[in-house]
């Protein structure tokens, strides 16, 4: 995917649309800007090579950006212990970032237990990740499509797999590998469920969560909002088991 290909406006209309009221979004550019990020921040990228310090301050840009948008102060956000973004005391977030963009989206944990946000280029997986991003149930879902379509939803399959490990994640502490969960998208590819197959800390077996998915500035772009009101998009995740 070439520079041009990546519309930063577009992929932020399609955060907005994709963000519950009282979510903020926002985006950021690693191509042009300085690797400059905030004192409490520098640590994080003191040893790390220029692509990695571009893209790390893109996200803190992005999620400064996401915290003004939901009239909080634009400060810096560390990285924790366990290399996860440290957001300001009550506040839910989650950043992004490629080579080409960045984007972080935050909210009040009044509202919001955890997000998950992920961005990924919009090309075809290469053929032979099938295997370790898969199930066998993904598998079953991408095979009846054709390959050009079935390495493309597999990218997004992905996606959707990465938004939902860092929803979850807040909640459990527990890292696992892409056989936890299935994903199945509803029929126009906008929306999705991912289905646990097995025990994760609280999250128990047949435990579902949804999201959204879509494409938009040459990248596709996953997000998993957990409601903390009754009523809320995934607000009693994870104990809305089905099985």
């Amino acid at each position: 995917m070439t520079g041009p290909d990546s519309d930063l406006p577009a992929l932020r209309d399609l955060a907005r649309r994709f963000a519950p009221r009282d979510v903020g979004v926002g985006v950021a550019d690693p191509t042009v800007s300085p690797a400059t990020v905030l004192p409490a921040e520098a640590p994080a990228i003191a040893n790390a090579i220029p692509k990695r310090k571009r893209e790390f301050a893109a996200g803190r840009r992005a999620a400064r950006e996401a915290l003004r948008a939901i009239n909080h102060a634009g400060v810096a956000i560390p990285k924790g212990a366990d290399r996860t973004p440290v957001f300001p005391e009550g506040i839910a977030g989650s950043i992004t970032h490629n080579r080409l963009a960045a984007l972080a989206i935050v909210a009040p944990k009044s509202l919001f237990r955890t997000l998950g946000v992920d961005i990924e280029p919009a090309q075809a997986l290469k053929p032979q990740l099938l295997k370790a991003i898969c199930t066998e149930q993904d598998r079953d879902m991408l095979s009846a499509l054709p390959e050009t379509d079935r390495l493309l939803l597999a990218r997004c399959l992905f996606s959707a797999k990465e938004a939902v490990f860092k929803a979850q994640y807040p909640i459990t502490r527990q890292v696992f590998g892409f056989d936890a969960a299935s994903i199945t998208f509803n029929a126009v590819r906008s929306g999705f469920t991912a289905t646990f197959h097995r025990e994760i800390g609280t999250i128990r077996m047949g435990s579902t969560v949804s999201g959204q998915c879509g494409m938009a500035g040459g990248h596709i772009l996953s997000m998993v909002t957990l409601g903390a009101v009754q009523g809320s998009e995934n607000a009693n995740f994870p104990f809305c088991a089905t099985g």
